[in-house]
């Protein structure tokens, strides 16, 4: 699956587009995980974050390349987001309460910790807004690995994502993979679907559990991001760790779950939706992933009518070689990438 991103490079400049306020360039700290690009409008909007104050900082880089918006996010301290979300107007980041303890942190360790009684901060930024115009929003304490979506309705902006009920399982014992990779096990973190409504008006947050399925790494079709959609596609890994051994649709609007099962042994990736050329729902189109089949030693892609997943692979495609299972994926339209 082609990579949907594009090879943009930050500028500092001495013009319009420069960073005005004194901070050192965005080469010089990076750009974190999950950027977004917004296919409408071709703008990158992405953050980062340091342990060093203000601990975020959020930029936008225009259609053409320039680095039009980079402002500081402050936070109480340094924390781990993963993941952003947008609207047609706004960008949504997050302070949430698993984060380096503080007082390993300051003896050089990294040890994460979650913080029941610290709140779920959700920041709200005009796309190309100013610290002043960020507007936060408390909700229940969780850790948010990846968001599906976020849309614009009345006064609401409503996020999607998914839930962890147990940001920090037990242990257990066993071996140090083990104990490290039991942060990688959807089962153990109890994700599901969930839906906070973030009213921009009275500056309060209403949430909901949207199914009991577990599942996690959720996508949507593309051309509805930032706007409102029905329909997410999401990896069930009952076997933990990454080993995604089916996917499931997710339908916001009734709460129904549709899945499908790639069988003993065979594991999948992310699951990327692929819009039919001449769409004409949200769901008409294809689920494209790529699996390891570990009893036959081989890697075949399969293609899903996104419109009816319980029915099985449309095609199966066998690969040359046996690709390790993995955990992101994306497409990309042709007309994205035509002259790189």
């Amino acid at each position: 699956m082609v990579p949907q991103t594009r090879q943009t490079r930050p500028r500092h400049q001495d013009h319009p587009g420069q960073l005005t306020n004194g901070c050192c360039r965005t080469s010089d700290v990076g750009v974190s995980a999950h950027p977004k690009y917004d296919e409408r409008t071709g703008e990158l909007l992405f953050f980062n974050y340091s342990t060093e104050a203000p601990y975020m900082h959020y930029g936008v880089v225009d259609a053409d390349d320039n680095l039009v918006t980079y402002i500081d996010v402050p936070l109480p301290g340094p924390r781990l987001p993963h993941d952003m979300a947008f609207t047609e107007n706004y960008a949504i980041l997050n302070d949430l309460p698993l984060f380096w303890a503080p007082e390993a942190l300051a003896k050089g360790k990294y040890a994460s910790r979650f913080y029941p009684d610290i709140p779920t901060r959700l920041a709200v930024i005009p796309r190309r807004g100013k610290t002043a115009d960020i507007k936060w929003f408390e909700a229940d304490p969780t850790y948010v690995l990846h968001w599906t979506n976020a849309y614009e309705e009345g006064d609401e902006v409503v996020l999607e994502g998914f839930f962890q009920t147990n940001p920090v399982p037990p242990s257990g014992g066993g071996s140090l993979y083990q104990r490290m990779f039991r942060f990688l096990d959807s089962n153990q973190l109890g994700t599901h679907l969930h839906r906070w409504r973030l009213n921009m008006t009275t500056g309060l947050c209403k949430e909901e559990r949207l199914t009991d399925v577990t599942s996690e790494f959720g996508m949507i079709n593309q051309q509805y991001a930032g706007r409102r959609h029905r329909y997410s596609y999401a990896a069930t890994s009952p076997a933990g760790w990454f080993l995604f051994d089916g996917l499931v649709k997710h339908d916001s609007l009734t709460g129904s779950a549709e899945r499908y099962e790639f069988g003993e042994g065979v594991f999948g990736s992310e699951t990327a939706m692929a819009p039919r050329v001449g769409s004409t729902s949200e769901d008409d189109g294809y689920l494209v992933t790529i699996t390891s089949d570990m009893n036959r030693d081989l890697s075949e892609c399969l293609i899903f009518h996104a419109s009816d997943v319980s029915a099985g692979p449309v095609a199966r495609i066998r690969l040359p070689e046996r690709v390790s299972s993995g955990t992101h994926s994306t497409w990309a339209p042709g007309s994205l990438i035509a002259g790189w």
